[in-house]
This record gives C-alpha cells, sequence and structure tokens, in this order.
C-alpha cells in the first residue's frame, strides 16, 4: 500500500513540477506588460526559450515591441480568452486598440510560443 501512495505521489509531483499553472502565465504576462510599458522589449526576450531566440534575433524584436508601442500606446491589461494544449489566448487591452497574444510557457517557465496579433 505504502509503495502504492508513494508512487502516485512521484506521480503527480511530476505532473506539477512540469505543467505551467495560471499564475506561471500571469507573472509572465505581468512581466510581459512592464517591459512593453517601459518600451524594454530585452526584459521580455530574455525570458524567450533558446528555441524561440534562434527564431527572432533580439534587435528585430525590440524593434517591432517599439513599433507596436508606438502605434498602440500602453497595455493596460489582460484577459484569458482561449486555452488549448500547446498556447493560451490573451486579449490585450492598450490605450489604442485591443490585440491578442499567443503564448506558451516551457516546462522550465521559458516563452516558448509569443505572438501578437490583430484581434
Amino acid at each position: 500500500m505504502k509503495k502504492i501512495i508513494i508512487s502516485l505521489g512521484a506521480v503527480f509531483l511530476s505532473f506539477s513540477m512540469f505543467s505551467q499553472t495560471k499564475e506561471d502565465y500571469k507573472g509572465t504576462l505581468n512581466l510581459v506588460k512592464e517591459a512593453f510599458n517601459k518600451k524594454e522589449g530585452s526584459l521580455i526576450y530574455q525570458k524567450f526559450s533558446s528555441n524561440l531566440k534562434k527564431e527572432l534575433q533580439e534587435a528585430s524584436f525590440k524593434k517591432m515591441i517599439d513599433s507596436l508601442h508606438s502605434d498602440k500606446g500602453k497595455m493596460s491589461g489582460y484577459e484569458l480568452i482561449m486555452e488549448e494544449e500547446k498556447e493560451k489566448n490573451y486579449l490585450v487591452e492598450f490605450d489604442n486598440g485591443t490585440m491578442l497574444i499567443l503564448i506558451h510557457l516551457s516546462p522550465k517557465g521559458e516563452i516558448s510560443l509569443f505572438n501578437i496579433k490583430d484581434y
């Protein structure tokens, strides 16, 4: 009986260690919001996984963030509108409009998918 309880405990512990919670996403989106509003795209970029960094150069990302900030203004809030296995979709309010952020966190808590698009 003890072996079964220990085995089940280990399984649940492994799931909790490798899956990201709502709080993990909230913390990441708060970081994105703060960095975006300060025009510090490099802070967001530092949270990217190594695979995402290979796909997107930091200078290009920072330029995109600065351009988006100039166009939409500050980010005022976000709300989860759809949750899929590989990504979460957040509706993001800006001073001058609304956009959608698609995001996924890796088991390490890094951003492995980050896409901002019109809503």
